[in-house]
């Protein structure tokens, strides 16, 4: 199997871990920020040991490289969390899901990838198709100025994270690149941990249980996503990231017993058809660009 097929497959399981990352996060009664601080304080511990065992001695080097990556994504998730406190989390969701868009300039200028507008305009179609399925539940959309400004700052660290990623995947392996993250970003949600509890509370008993289930599984997403910068385009990563929303959505049916709407199943149909075409056409495109080369 080639390693561009390995990537992608590595990147769908990635998605998928994140959705039920999102599901887990559903059924705790820990606030973000305390669930988001204990995932990254013991991921980082379990991959530095890993790392020390399997790989070698954590370097001061690959750290500043790594750093950036982690750091952007701690504040991504800042943001985020304060966010969907001011406005909708369906609003925070739509927000974020406009990725893609952003990241199109940064893969054709710095990673020179070819974006054919065949695939613009699919993704535009998947931008409808993942607001149908967000506000499709209720209808509900609101404007919040400082809670939607919020959500836009965390859809910038969050495309900032991919593109750092990509570049520091150029020098670091994804295990290296993963442990470093961890660890620049540990301090950072630290500091929002305190902020938003005002002291140190422990997880209680079973809530330990959901710490580690994001460890386990959307924290191995990060990883595969870091391993993947070497064999997928950034073009292809980004716009892989609107399935969560509707993996998410129909977890949510299957866990939780939540309804879906029409408009959601509808919504659902058209985003997993697009990404579907999405995979195809890069395919094509970076066969093509293989052929002249």
């Amino acid at each position: 199997m080639s390693n561009a097929r390995l990537g992608r497959i590595a990147v769908l399981t990635a998605i998928t871990f994140w959705s039920a990352g999102n599901l887990i996060v559903r059924g705790t009664e820990l606030t973000g920020p305390q669930i988001a601080f204990w995932r990254y304080l013991l991921a980082s511990i379990a991959y530095a040991i890993g790392h020390r065992i399997w790989v070698g001695p954590l370097r001061w080097s690959d750290f500043k490289t790594a750093a950036p990556v982690g750091i952007t994504l701690a504040l991504e998730i800042a943001a985020f969390f304060v966010a969907i406190k001011d406005t909708s989390v369906a609003n925070a969701t739509i927000i974020g899901a406009l990725t893609p868009l952003l990241l199109f300039g940064v893969a054709a200028r710095r990673f020179s990838e070819r974006i054919s507008l065949r695939l613009i305009i699919t993704t535009i179609i998947a931008l409808f198709g993942v607001a149908a399925v967000v506000f499709g539940a209720d209808g509900s959309v609101g404007w919040n100025p400082r809670g939607d400004t919020l959500a836009v700052v965390a859809l910038i660290f969050f495309a900032m994270y991919f593109a750092l990623g990509k570049v520091a995947r150029e020098t670091l392996s994804g295990i290296t690149l993963q442990t470093h993250s961890l660890l620049a970003g540990t301090p950072v949600l630290f500091i929002v941990f305190l902020l938003d509890s005002g002291g140190i509370p422990l997880p209680e008993g079973g809530q330990w249980f959901y710490v580690f289930g994001l460890i386990a599984l959307p924290s191995t997403g990060h990883f595969l996503i870091g391993w993947a910068h070497e064999h997928v385009s950034l073009t292809l990563l980004s716009l892989m990231t609107l399935g969560v929303p509707v993996l998410s959505v129909v977890g949510a049916r299957v866990l939780y017993d939540e309804t879906l709407t029409a408009a959601q199943v509808i919504g659902i149909v058209a985003v997993l058809a697009v990404l579907s075409f999405a995979i195809v056409e890069t395919a094509r495109i970076e066969a093509e660009d293989t052929a002249t080369t």
